[in-house]
């Protein structure tokens, strides 16, 4: 279930921010679209009591080494007591526009074009992320917001590996954090020590498919959970429907490549992926 704070509760535990909305809750974090006293758009993310606080200081410690306009920036990170009781917020650039799952939700193919032009850059944001030895984990529609120029920035860092780091978890439920429709055939399998840079290439590979025809590779109506994962792990359906056989085969190779179910028949890093997409597209 969402965690979610009332604005006006917000209001009154926050009055150092004007408040101007309350943005879509994630399990451990209610979010709100806040302006500072010096007229900033930020965005201000309250964090539920019951959330995992080791979990929260890799999030911190993710946000804070990160600097890349494709990636959100972290301004703020505080524990302080409230009339509401204790508690953590985060507060992080606003980033203005919209989330991708609005442009994915009206199932029409875009152009190869525009495919090109925003994945290349949403690979540059990953590519930072492999350079961190960071693993977002959870890359989604509602994780990526679309600015007004088709910028992506990638937001919610709060299931971020640390590559460097021992696990904080080490069962197998542990390596399925995120969202199922977007795991990656590792995370299915809950092998977490296979779960790297390459496993939000799977995602992404997810989310390239979409826009190039509409539908979601494995995800089907009234599928369950198991059937999802098996999809995942060794369907090869996706490859049949008629509008991506229709698809010029470059782009069909890449979205191929980026959905092979072992991971190390990926490609090797986002930087590749982006290269390739850039040169589909003639950008230079």
């Amino acid at each position: 279930m969402p965690f979610v704070i009332d604005i006006d509760a917000a209001r009154r535990d926050y009055p150092q921010f004007a408040f101007i909305k309350a943005l879509t809750p994630s399990e451990q974090k209610a979010a709100f679209h806040v302006r500072d006293n010096d007229g900033n758009d930020l965005c201000l993310k309250i964090i539920s009591p019951d959330c995992d606080t080791d979990r929260i200081k890799r999030e911190i410690d993710a946000l804070v080494s990160i600097s890349h306009p494709n990636l959100a920036r972290l301004v703020e990170y505080t524990y302080s007591s409230r009339p509401s009781g204790q508690r953590h917020y985060i507060v992080e650039e606003f980033v203005d526009g919209h989330d991708l799952s609005a442009k994915l939700q009206t199932e029409q193919p875009w152009q190869l074009q525009d495919v090109a032009q925003f994945f290349a850059k949403l690979c540059d944001g990953l590519s930072e992320l492999r350079k961190l030895e960071l693993v977002h984990r959870d890359l989604k529609p509602s994780n990526i917001r679309v600015r007004a120029d088709w910028t992506p920035v990638i937001i919610d860092f709060g299931l971020v590996r640390h590559l460097k780091l021992p696990d904080i978890t080490q069962t197998i439920d542990g390596a399925r954090f995120g969202t199922p429709a977007y795991f990656a055939p590792e995370q299915c399998r809950g092998t977490k020590h296979d779960i790297e840079h390459r496993t939000d290439l799977f995602a992404l590979g997810i989310l390239m498919y979409q826009s190039l025809t509409g539908a979601h590779p494995f995800l089907k109506p009234q599928m369950t959970v198991k059937d999802l994962y098996d999809g995942i792990c060794d369907s090869q359906d996706h490859l049949n429907a008629p509008i991506w056989v229709g698809l010029p085969s470059r782009w069909r190779l890449i979205g191929e490549k980026l959905l092979k179910k072992d991971r190390t028949d990926r490609p090797y890093d986002a930087t590749q992926v982006a290269a390739v997409l850039r040169k589909l597209g003639g950008i230079a």
